[in-house]
């Protein structure tokens, strides 16, 4: 079965994100000097939470491991999967990074757990979260974490909005060199910033 187009198109480097420059230069240094604070991503859906996340995952640069938060909800698979990766020497010789997505579907309880796992694992391993609203994070695991908002302004959108549609475009005549590039487009204007929902409609037409 071949990949979904989300999966195609999904920012594979920082400078493929659409977000604020100052932020994408922050993340950019953490990745390249190896040294990642705690943090949480959180905002609408679809607006690259988890595409920079696994930008730090996929890396040769970190030994990582990736938890869905809305499937290992509960404290016993988050305390023992956590615990098991972040107290163990890295086989790779690599900082250790554990990336809980969708950490917003965690139960209270788990999330109250990690409060301690980050404490216990400071000197082994960072930790990113993604989350669509802070609201549902216990404020005790957030006062661990530096939470970084990835919804843009207006002006922001008006200013990325360009330079996505180009990075798009070229990458689809590469794989169908036929496609119809004002349709592309005009999918991207309605539907930007959601990457999910654009690669989507685009998947939907290429059928």
């Amino acid at each position: 079965m071949p990949q979904i187009l989300a999966e195609i198109l999904r920012p594979a480097s920082f400078t493929d994100l659409v977000l604020n420059e100052h932020i994408k230069r922050k993340l950019e240094k953490m990745h390249q000097e190896r040294n990642v604070m705690n943090m949480i991503f959180y905002g609408k859906p679809g607006n690259g939470k988890t595409s920079a996340a696994k930008i730090f995952t996929e890396k040769d640069k970190f030994d990582a491991i990736f938890i869905n938060g809305s499937l290992d909800t509960t404290i016993e698979n988050i305390r023992s999967k956590v615990m098991s990766f972040a107290n163990t020497m890295s086989l790779f010789d690599c900082p250790k990074i554990c990336v809980i997505d969708e950490a917003d579907y965690l139960s209270k309880s788990a999330q109250a757990s990690l409060r301690g796992v980050i404490e216990e694992t400071s000197s082994n391993c960072r930790y990113l979260f993604t989350a669509n609203s802070l609201d549902k994070m216990h404020p005790a695991l957030l006062s661990r974490l530096l939470a970084i908002n990835f919804d843009m302004t207006l002006s922001q959108i008006e200013n990325e909005l360009k330079r996505y549609k180009i990075r798009i475009v070229e990458q689809l005549k590469k794989m169908h060199p036929s496609i119809d590039e004002s349709r592309v487009i005009r999918i991207i204007e309605v539907n930007y910033p959601d990457y999910r929902v654009i690669a989507q409609k685009i998947e939907f037409e290429l059928i």
